[in-house]
């Protein structure tokens, strides 16, 4: 009797570090297909990384002649088409004439007309030429704004909303290099470059908070 239960007890062990054994086998198993969907993610995330960029780039490429007039009150060209109006502001409001500033496309943004009170919607304006962008941009900056029919208009680069979140990161730090008349340049398609005390420095988004702040606090 004692011998038979020995033997079942035995057979049991035997069963169970058989099923212990398997599990083992299962659980390396499952292991190494978890670690290599980790990898498998971690490639898929760094392509799609890496197509998002390309998609951005060629977004914001296609936009480089675009300009955004930020201001003028809805209905003020009065019937007149939009282009000769914005045409006209050019001309006048910034003293720039020429062929080179012919205008290719223009409009309002699609948003619905808001109401009299509330902010206008922006004009995307679209030159025929690359140069012609950057000579309006130029004189903008350099009349700090347009004082025209009774609304203060600005002009800015047309990006995407993400290019431009890079790009609005070094505002506070740009702020400061204005305020002590350093030239400074803020490279495609997010990279501010100046030089301070000798040193050539190269800030890109997200990567260089802390030297950042350092240089900034040097500037104060």
């Amino acid at each position: 009797m004692i011998k038979s239960d020995t033997t079942e007890l035995k057979n049991s062990v035997s069963a169970i570090k058989t099923r212990l054994t398997e599990a083992e086998s299962r659980i390396s198993d499952v292991e190494d297909t978890v670690a290599n969907l980790a990898k498998n993610n971690e490639k898929l995330t760094k392509a799609v990384a890496q197509l998002y960029e390309r998609v951005d780039d060629q977004e914001n490429r296609a936009r480089r002649k675009n300009i955004r007039l930020v201001g003028l009150k809805e209905g003020k060209e009065a019937g007149m088409p939009l282009a000769n109006y914005v045409q006209k502001i050019l001309s006048d409001g910034l003293e720039l004439n020429g062929g080179e500033y012919e205008i290719e496309r223009c409009h309002r943004s699609l948003a619905p007309r808001p109401d009299p009170d509330k902010p206008p919607r922006i004009i995307l304006v679209r030159f025929l030429k690359y140069i012609a962008r950057e000579k309006v941009l130029a004189a903008a900056k350099k009349k700090k704004g347009i004082q025209w029919d009774g609304c203060r208009l600005s002009l800015f680069e047309d990006m995407t909303k993400e290019r431009s979140a890079r790009r609005k990161v070094f505002s506070p730090l740009m702020k400061m290099l204005w305020q002590h008349q350093v030239k400074h340049t803020l490279a495609h398609p997010a990279i501010l470059r100046f030089t301070w005390r000798g040193q050539r420095l190269s800030f890109t988004d997200g990567h260089t908070e802390v030297h950042m702040e350092r240089t900034a606090a040097e500037l104060y």
